[in-house]
């Protein structure tokens, strides 16, 4: 009997020891593996343990009583479903609250202030890639919807295109970070 086979059978009698045993075989290779996916490493600890949350309820509840695939492959499916789940969840909720200070009034007693900001916005928007100028362009500065941008750019559907407008601005605050 393999060690995979080995493990998966220990699982499934709930043994407490084969548990923390994946979740210690497994952890380096899933952090780097999230990190594909634009996820910072905290939300990818945090993700991981809910997939191995997740993989002993299901042996314990009795919905997963035998392993068609590797306990890595399983395990590493839940993760993707969650981590894809968590870009959603970013995605929708992503709002221009973080980016207020692009809107400034000519009376404002913090003028000056915005008005740097603004710079370093200009500059940090420069290092972007052109993919991702174009979408936060057309976002932001024309006002277009994001069915507008998918059409527009030949995006395969709107949520490819929130994706790449939450990397892109991920992008953006990481440039203006080092700006300072």
């Amino acid at each position: 009997m393999n060690r995979e086979s080995s493990l998966a059978e220990q699982l499934q009698y709930g043994d407490r020891k084969a548990i923390e045993k994946v979740y210690t075989l497994y952890k380096a290779e899933f952090l780097v593996y999230a990190s594909r996916f634009s996820v910072s490493e905290e939300d990818a600890v945090d993700i991981y343990q809910d997939s191995m949350v997740s993989l002993y309820e299901n042996i314990r509840s009795g919905k997963l009583t035998s392993f068609t695939s590797s306990v890595k492959t399983y395990l590493f499916a839940i993760g993707k479903y969650k981590i894809y789940n968590s870009l959603k969840v970013k995605t929708t909720t992503e709002d221009l609250s973080d980016y207020e200070f692009l809107l400034k009034e000519e009376n404002d007693d913090s003028f000056l202030v915005q008005e740097e900001n603004i710079e370093k916005v200009k500059i940090a928007y420069q290092q972007l890639g052109d993919k991702c100028r174009e979408v936060l362009k057309l976002f932001y500065y024309e006002n277009r919807s994001i069915e507008e941008i998918k059409d527009r750019l030949d995006y395969t559907s709107k949520d490819v295109v929130k994706s790449q407008k939450s990397r892109c601005i991920k992008q953006l605050k990481e440039i203006l970070l080092k700006i300072k």
